[in-house]
């Protein structure tokens, strides 16, 4: 089909076979379209891709004809470019290879609780974040009356059956009152809360909303505000990543020393003063 495709869309041959286009003096045949594969389509749709495929190689090549006639001799001279990138990748992969196979990663609360209090402010809080309960339902589900009443009781029991009633007919719900949440995402859930004022906010505070189609429940556990120190376990997982990061410093400054040591060592290094 490709092969019939390029037959009606050449109109010149050469030692490379059928030509596609043409841009001065480069050219574009039939055998440089190894990755142009296109599977399952139709001979239509093939054709199609294909004088796609041509069109965007020739305003490619063009623009870059362009590029070279328009940059000066050292703009196009890119050799040095071209070494000092390979010469990065390559240590990039090396350096993280190295990292894979010889990197503690195991973090301990002591060392996480150690960064948190060296480095407490660092981690003011720049937006609201609250512990809650929150239920989003259809406003017509049948037992909406017992949903309410189960949300506002604190005891343990009724949380295990409104846990069952938010699986079987909520949209959308969170009971883990153990957990931070950003206070902005719950108001892309809520669309009500962003006329709620921020002195509003408080522990125990409750609030209910409906629409036609929904009804919502929202209980404040607890709400640290921006500004406050971030609580330890909001930011365990940043800290864990900045310790090891730290370490990853570490190894690879390590290592490098010790392979600059043992070439000096075997006089594969000698800087001249």
């Amino acid at each position: 089909m490709l092969i019939h495709a390029c037959h009606s869309s050449s109109k010149k041959t050469d030692d490379n076979g059928l030509v596609l286009a043409k841009v001065n003096k480069k050219i574009l045949t039939v055998s440089d379209l190894n990755q142009f594969t296109p599977k399952g389509i139709s001979k239509a749709d093939s054709v199609i891709l294909l004088k796609k495929y041509i069109t965007k190689w020739a305003n490619d090549e063009l623009f870059y004809q362009e590029a070279l006639t328009y940059l000066t001799v050292e703009d196009i001279d890119i050799e040095k470019e071209i070494e000092n990138y390979k010469k990065e990748l390559i240590t990039y992969k090396f350096q993280t290879k190295l990292i894979e196979e010889k990197l503690d990663t195991l973090i301990s609360q002591e060392e996480i609780e150690s960064y948190y209090n060296k480095n407490a402010k660092n981690f003011l809080l720049k937006n609201n974040i609250v512990k809650v309960l929150y239920v989003k339902t259809p406003a017509s589900i049948p037992n909406l009356d017992k949903l309410k009443k189960l949300c506002y009781s604190n005891n343990p029991k009724d949380a295990q059956q409104l846990n069952a009633l938010c699986i079987q007919y909520a949209n959308n719900y969170y009971t883990n009152n153990n957990t931070w949440l950003m206070f902005e995402d719950l108001k892309k859930e809520i669309p009500q809360l962003k006329e709620v004022p921020e002195y509003n906010l408080q522990n125990g505070k409750i609030f209910e909303f409906s629409d036609p189609k929904n009804y919502y429940f929202l209980k404040i556990i607890e709400i640290k505000s921006k500004n406050t120190l971030s609580p330890i376990n909001f930011e365990r997982n940043n800290i864990k990543a900045m310790l090891l990061n730290e370490r990853k410093k570490k190894l690879i400054n390590s290592i490098k020393q010790d392979f600059f040591e043992k070439a000096k060592a075997d006089k594969q290094i000698e800087i001249y003063n």
